[in-house]
């Protein structure tokens, strides 16, 4: 009865034993495994901390055309200068022969400064011119107009009635005669901003409409910006 009770307990002694072997196993298998240094920083690609510019799209620094036409360029009417006597209907007539490009509006027998004139002969130009040199105040600041064989000078309206003057009319046989000053404005007609008509169009006009005997100057009215 003794002996078996000693086989037992050395089974269990040796159980005991068998256990803690094993625990004592299982522990150092635990500890012995290294931490996995594979999700670590992979830090052979740096971190791209800058904003990168995207320059496949240049800025542009120039500056912009301006599409806007020049006002200095835009010639909205013009003041045609007639020879005296001449009549509306006859106005209209002279001007149907012309190109104007552009529908118009004509006002007829303006009041302008510039009113009256005389027409001089090229055979007594140089006389006259001496004569009115001595008189500066009878003539105004406008250069002579030259129309085929004859002289135009514009006269000022203060001297019409000067006897001296009166004379020197007399002495050359000169007549005093008035301009007729006509407007002409241009109409809307392609729609808005159609009021005018290009500088290089209306030199043009004007250098063929003073080819005309009737016509002394045309004068160009420019469109301004406020």
């Amino acid at each position: 009865m003794n002996k078996i009770r000693k086989e037992i307990a050395a089974l269990i002694v040796l159980l005991i034993l068998v256990f803690l072997w094993a625990l004592s196993t299982q522990t150092s298998v635990n500890t012995s495994t290294p931490v996995n240094a594979s999700t670590l920083i992979n830090t052979s690609m740096p971190v791209n901390t800058s904003t990168p510019v995207n320059t496949s799209t240049p800025v542009n620094t120039s500056t912009p055309v301006n599409t806007t036409p020049d006002p200095e360029s835009q010639v909205g009417g013009m003041a045609i200068q007639f020879k005296d006597g001449i009549s509306e209907a006859e106005v209209k007539a002279i001007l149907q022969n012309y190109s104007m490009i552009r529908n118009y509006r004509i006002t007829y027998d303006t009041n302008y400064t510039e009113k009256y004139y005389i027409m001089v002969d090229k055979d007594k130009i140089t006389d006259v011119q001496s004569k009115l040199e001595k008189e500066k105040t009878w003539t105004e600041p406008t250069p002579a107009i030259k129309k085929g064989n004859y002289y135009i000078i514009t006269i000022s309206e203060r001297v019409i009635h000067n006897k001296n003057f009166i004379m020197m009319l007399s002495k050359y046989n000169l007549q005093l005669e008035k301009f007729v000053w006509c407007d002409i404005r241009f109409l809307y007609s392609d729609g808005p901003l159609t009021y005018w008509i290009p500088k290089e169009d209306a030199i043009r006009i004007k250098n063929e409409l003073e080819q005309n005997q009737n016509i002394f100057i045309v004068r160009l009215s420019y469109i301004y910006s406020s």
